[in-house]
């Protein structure tokens, strides 16, 4: 019989079945013991079900799992064990986990140490064992038991794991579990790691009188902060969550609802979002209504966390993204430090706290090549101060802030490639691109750190805040009022905004930024009084200074790490959108913008209306919404069964083009260009190519399109003009052409090249991530290209908001020089401003200015009496390495073009001129980070 046994257990784990063990209604079979050591059920502890399987143990006895398994090279790489254990009492030893072949040799090993009481994660991968690993047919799991006979519990068994969790979590029970040793990107999984660097002494520390008051200022800060975040929703659930979660005191530790971490929880589990709902519930009802019996729940509920897991030196098996849903268990323990303080355990509350905090990262200096900052910033800087300031000592006090303010200092730095932080133009990146949705909230907690340290030591330095004053003016310019475009909305197209404390964050750094003999920064005040729509105290105080709100902002931004061009006109902001090489074109997920392929395909979103101005005010809203009608793109209208990502996981997808992005000359005008083309998926049509321009000056916006080409003979080609969710107070236009089209906001469309066609009325669609049927009342129009077109082109003019004479004026107001796909040129006649997008090697010996250009630059010019003013720039961030994220920066670009005559210029070392043999003049411009670089030209007789 036990030989038909063996045969069927190794039949099964042949065909890689995954096993999870239950202890709730009997010992599983494949369990035997050693000598003199036992096993039993118990309701002591659990962490799954109500039961746990208890070992008995005497010195070095065996509990052991007959589970036959043999591994391949490519299973060993994903395969693994997962289970919790309980144990009852600190020990300088460990556990050992050995699996053996089929002559009792070990294979695979490691060790599990037992220096902590509770409930601790152990998963691990075959990968990341020791052992000979010379046989990968296993017969048997066998765990020997520490030196001093005791016992332990397991429960939650789980083997083998077929696809072991990316990022499991390296911990103080299993520190050398390492599955992110390519990934040193990671930064919540890296609390063991950053435990273990060297924690300096405060002997030689002493405070002065001075000292001890600006911690006492910056604690001071920090109070009133918490007590205006500290959530007070949950003071009427806390209570029943409680309840909810069965916590009892059972044993030296608790039983109840397992906390475990997300990617583990099932409808039986809590997570750490439930024990900061009770946490910041109970801590709000006792310091608002003296409630003593949510204060004692409130430590009860600590507890219990801290034995399930949370707590110092566990990893929980795997603790990513754990700052989201923990940022007011802080905010609370703040609030309730004293009582902390009265606690038995204060030690083990306040050692969880600083842990969780990450601010052991802070005890060296911040390493480039750290990802992700915008993350840790968002969640974990206001937990880092709090854990800074929360030890009863004032010289750790001291010490604490005096490093993070080093490492937050120069964690503000323009970071390289695509790592997570702020870029040199005013972008902030996450997931290894230009991502709104993760910058707001993270310059907000960094600007609620410059409030609490203003007029202190721990100030964040100089150089960091002019970094970080980057990345607020580009949120500024990149957003209106509060809000940015759906094509910049990542995953995320219909939501998002600035929260309040980015707001604030102006403010702050306002009073920080002081020019001499003045009291703030009056750009970054004004910019604050525009942004922040109700009263404020430092709103008010600014208004007493006489500072005012400022202006909207005007003219053009380049935003190249994000392969975009931000055009401000009076209360308008213009959204220009490409994907290349190094940017991806949208953040689509299993359950997230599903539809979103074409947020990049070369949009032009206008927003400029609503009260205040928004998404939805001026038109973008998602009920109803044709997903494949991006305002600007060029797509190909699909079914949205066809739409739907082909991908089950993540769908980032980047085009095999470098050239994408945009160029501006002084700041007024600019140019957006891209090379379209579609990757190859399932659903995509990989030889789908266009080129594409967008020219912006004054009200006028000009969008070319030429070489439109693809094969799909089945769903045809469209260029749309716009698609705006009908106002309240909408009324039809009525038009003089059948090519004059008129959107729901007074915005003009000429369309000068291309077949037009328009729809008014209800739109049939699906939501983004449920995949619901949504509807609503559109104004949609489109220039129809027809199926598998061949080089077709379009042209139209957008005016935003005309007068009746610049309507009449309209299509006389610029030039088309050249449109087809070397080249896009264009002559605005109001402006003399000239736009060129070059999108291959250029040659025009008759051209009356540019007479040579390299392929992928864009030009802009302006003649004026005495010279020429013009913009050279390569968008291509040219960065070497093309993966998610990359610490490898972008490297210079050199870009040519002649232009006729003799020219000289000064005062840009980046650009170079010397003359050709035929008397005309070479410009050499080196590009770097997509921007451009600019020059003053003079003919060289006003020069000798």
């Amino acid at each position: 019989m036990k030989y038909i046994i063996s045969i069927l257990l190794i039949a099964t784990s042949l065909i890689g079945k995954a096993e999870k063990y239950s202890f709730e209604k009997g010992i599983p079979t494949q369990f035997q013991v050693s000598e003199n050591s036992q096993i039993e059920l118990s309701p002591l502890y659990y962490k799954d079900g109500t039961k746990s399987l208890q070992w008995n143990y005497q010195s070095h006895s065996f509990l052991t799992l007959d589970a036959p398994l043999t591994l391949t090279s490519k299973t060993e790489k994903n395969y693994g064990i997962t289970l919790w254990i309980y144990n009852e009492k600190i020990q300088n030893d460990s556990l050992v986990f050995e699996f053996l072949n089929e002559k009792q040799q070990v294979q695979y090993k490691f060790s599990f140490h037992l220096t902590a009481i509770g409930w601790r994660a152990c998963w691990i991968g075959f990968e990341q064992m020791k052992g000979k690993k010379e046989d990968k047919n296993l017969t048997t799991c066998r765990i020997t038991a520490p030196a001093q006979k005791g016992r332990i519990f397991l429960d939650r068994l789980t083997f083998p794991v077929k696809k072991m969790n990316a990022r499991t979590t390296p911990d103080m029970q299993m520190p050398e579990n390492n599955s992110l040793a390519n990934r040193d990107l990671w930064h919540w999984c890296r609390l063991w790691e950053w435990e273990q660097y060297e924690r300096p002494t405060t002997n030689n520390i002493s405070l002065t009188s001075s000292d001890k008051k600006d911690l006492q200022k910056i604690a001071q800060r920090l109070t009133e902060y918490c007590q205006e975040n500290l959530s007070k929703k949950f003071i009427k659930k806390a209570s029943s969550l409680y309840e909810e979660c069965h916590i009892e005191k059972s044993g030296n530790g608790y039983t109840g609802k397992p906390l475990v971490a997300p990617d583990e929880k099932t409808s039986q589990d809590i997570t750490w979002q439930y024990i900061e709902n009770m946490l910041s519930g109970f801590a709000a009802d006792y310091l608002k209504n003296g409630n003593d019996q949510a204060k004692e729940l409130y430590f009860n509920t600590f507890r219990y966390a801290i034995n399930q897991g949370f707590a110092y030196g566990s990893g929980m098996g795997t603790n990513h993204h754990y700052g989201y849903q923990t940022r007011q268990i802080y905010i609370s323990a703040w609030l309730m430090r004293n009582e902390i303080y009265q606690q038995p355990d204060k030690k083990e509350i306040l050692d969880m706290l600083t842990y969780w905090s990450g601010i052991q990262e802070t005890r060296k200096p911040y390493k480039e090549g750290r990802d992700e900052l915008l993350d840790t910033w968002h969640t974990l800087l206001i937990p880092k101060v709090v854990a800074a300031l929360l030890p009863e000592k004032e010289t750790e006090q001291m010490r604490q802030m005096k490093q993070l303010s080093e490492w937050l200092s120069t964690s503000l730095c323009f970071t390289p490639g695509t790592l997570g932080g702020i870029k040199v133009d005013g972008t902030a990146f996450h997931h290894g691109g230009f991502y709104p949705g993760y910058t707001t909230g993270a310059l907000g907690a960094v600007g609620s750190y410059i409030g609490f340290t203003l007029d202190t030591p721990y100030q964040i330095s100089p150089t960091g805040r002019k970094v970080f004053r980057t990345a607020l003016e580009g949120m500024r310019n990149y957003c209106n009022l509060q809000e940015w475009s759906p094509a910049l909305g990542g995953r995320h197209p219909f939501s998002g905004r600035m929260e309040k404390s980015d707001i604030e964050a102006f403010a702050k750094l306002a009073l920080a930024e002081k020019p001499e003999g003045k009291e703030f920064d009056l750009q970054l005040a004004s910019d604050y009084l525009r942004l922040q729509t109700t009263s404020t105290p430092s709103g008010e105080f600014f208004r007493s200074k006489g500072c005012q709100p400022a202006s909207n902002p005007e003219g053009f931004f380049v935003f190249n790490y994000g392969s975009a061009g931000i055009y401000r006109y009076q209360q308008y902001m213009i959204t220009l959108k490409g994907y290349n090489t190094d940017v991806w074109g949208a953040e689509i997920y299993q359950k997230d913008n599903r539809y979103g392929r074409y947020q990049s395909y070369g949009a032009v979103l206008i927003m400029g209306n609503g009260h205040p101005v928004s998404r939805k005010g001026s038109g973008f809203k998602e009920e109803g919404w044709d997903w494949n009608r991006m305002p600007g793109t060029t797509t190909i209208h699909l079914p949205f069964e066809l739409l739907d990502s082909p991908l089950k996981g993540t769908n980032m997808a980047r085009s095999k083009e470098n050239f994408s992005g945009s160029t501006s000359l002084e700041g007024k005008y600019g140019i957006f260009a891209m090379k379209l083309m579609e990757r190859e998926l399932k659903n995509f049509t990989p030889d789908f190519v266009a080129r594409k321009s967008v020219a912006c000056f004054g009200n006028r916006i000009i969008c070319l399109g030429s070489g439109i080409s693809n094969s799909n003979v089945n769903y045809p080609t469209e260029t749309t003009l716009f698609q705006c969710a009908l106002p309240a107070k909408y009324q039809p236009a009525v038009l003089e052409d059948s090519c004059t089209l008129r959107d729901p906001f007074g915005n003009y469309f000429y369309i000068q090249k291309g077949k037009p066609h328009q729809t008014e009325g209800l739109q049939h669609s699906f939501h983004n991530k449920s995949r619901k049927a949504t509807e609503g009342k559109f104004l949609t129009a489109w220039i129809d290209h027809g199926k598998a077109p061949q080089n077709a082109e379009y042209e139209y003019l957008i005016l935003l908001r005309p007068t009746e004479k610049e309507r009449k004026e309209a299509r006389q107001s610029y030039i088309i020089k050249q449109q087809d796909c070397q080249a896009h040129i264009v002559f605005d006649k109001l402006t003399q401003v000239t736009a060129c997008s070059f999108f291959e090697s250029y040659q025009n010996a008759k051209a009356d200015l540019i007479q040579q250009a390299d392929a992928e630059t864009l030009v802009i010019y302006k003649k004026n009496e005495s010279d020429i003013q013009l913009s050279i720039c390569s968008p291509n961030l040219n960065i070497e390495e093309k993966t998610y994220t990359t610490s490898q920066p972008s490297r210079p670009v050199v870009k040519q073009i002649t232009i006729k005559g003799k020219w000289n210029s000064t005062g840009n070392p980046q650009v170079k001129l010397q003359t050709d043999k035929e008397g005309n003049t070479l410009i050499q411009a080196t590009c770097q980070h997509g921007q451009p670089q600019e020059i003053t030209l003079k003919p060289v007789s006003q020069t000798e």
